[in-house]
């Protein structure tokens, strides 16, 4: 088979699979592959483009989805969700796209079965909360995923406890200075870390700013005379939390800034993510007092079962108190 005549059979058989594409999304059929092998050969470059649907057609294709969901960014922004959940959603919508290019039913099944086939439970779910929230924003009401069984846990291991914050605030504050101001903010008001990039040095004085949060939720954080003392003279100009250039540090920065820490002091690297601090500060104010309704107000919390979730115990703790409390 020479050259010409092979090229020729290539671009015949890529002209076909772009007709089946084009056949699929307008829901027509082809009267057969022998007439179509038949019709006047054209360029690939040349043939008839795929026509992108509405967004809420069943079946929607768009070749190029970079603009629609940049759209869904900004729409779960105005929804009041932090960049951290947006990333997630994001990836999981272009993780979709990219493996199976169409919006359908029978492709979300494929996800679906995908998703419990290669990853645990609390990934799948993560996953289908991005694809529902998706859903929402496509008014797509053609398929509804069904979430994987997560087993309950009843201790929490990936929050630090006090012994190893009191080692870790000793050790930045020698070595680390901005990691002991972000730890010493992070567990004296129990902000999420989306919040304390936002939070301003002039605001300290007041012992208080009334923040919006998680799902547009305005709340009202406190700096207790103590911390206000402790870190006044560590702030930055503008924001409590600067970068080395002097502006808004970002939630990856602060994390990053953990890590390292983790790496240097010796703190165990499960237990040095932001979200931690926010747990220590619940175990610690639940120590102080059983308001769980405060500490509800405190974290943003319109669910008081949600709340309980930061006061779980780690098991080394939980079997300390059993030592205590069982001695028959």
């Amino acid at each position: 088979m020479n050259n010409d005549l092979y090229w020729q059979i290539i671009k015949k058989q890529q002209e076909l699979i772009n007709l089946l594409l084009v056949a699929e999304t307008e829901n027509k059929e082809i009267a057969s592959v022998a007439s179509f092998s038949q019709a006047t050969p054209q360029k690939t470059k040349e043939s008839k483009p795929v026509e992108k649907k509405q967004k809420h057609d069943v079946n929607y294709l768009d070749p190029d989805k970079e603009s629609d969901i940049d759209d869904f960014a900004q729409w779960l922004k105005r929804k009041g969700m932090s960049q951290n959940c947006i990333d997630s959603y994001l990836y999981t919508v272009n993780e979709f796209y990219k493996k199976y290019g169409v919006l359908n039913n029978q492709n979300l099944e494929k996800y679906e079965n995908y998703l419990k086939e290669n990853w645990k439970p609390k990934t799948v779910n993560l996953r289908i909360a991005g694809m529902t929230k998706y859903f929402k924003y496509m008014n797509y009401e053609g398929y509804e995923f069904l979430r994987a069984k997560e087993q309950k846990q009843t201790f929490c291991d990936n929050a630090i406890n006090e012994e190893q914050y009191n080692e870790l605030i000793d050790w930045a504050k020698l070595n680390m200075p901005k990691v002991w101001l972000i730890c010493k903010v992070l567990a004296g008001t129990g902000v999420r870390v989306s919040e304390l990039i936002e939070l301003k040095t002039i605001d300290l004085k007041k012992g208080y700013v009334d923040i919006i949060g998680k799902g547009s939720k305005q709340r009202r954080i406190y700096y207790t005379e103590t911390l206000q003392e402790e870190i006044k003279k560590c702030c930055g100009n503008i924001y409590i939390i600067e970068n080395r250039y002097g502006q808004k540090m970002s939630t990856r920065g602060v994390s990053q800034l953990l890590v390292t820490a983790s790496e240097r002091s010796g703190i165990p690297r499960e237990v040095m993510h932001p979200h931690s601090f926010r747990h220590f500060f619940a175990k610690q104010f639940m120590k102080k007092t059983q308001d769980i309704s405060l500490l509800g107000d405190l974290l943003g919390h319109s669910n008081i079962a949600t709340t309980a979730i930061y006061t779980r115990l780690t098991s080394e703790e939980q079997q300390k108190e059993i030592n205590k409390l069982i001695n028959w």
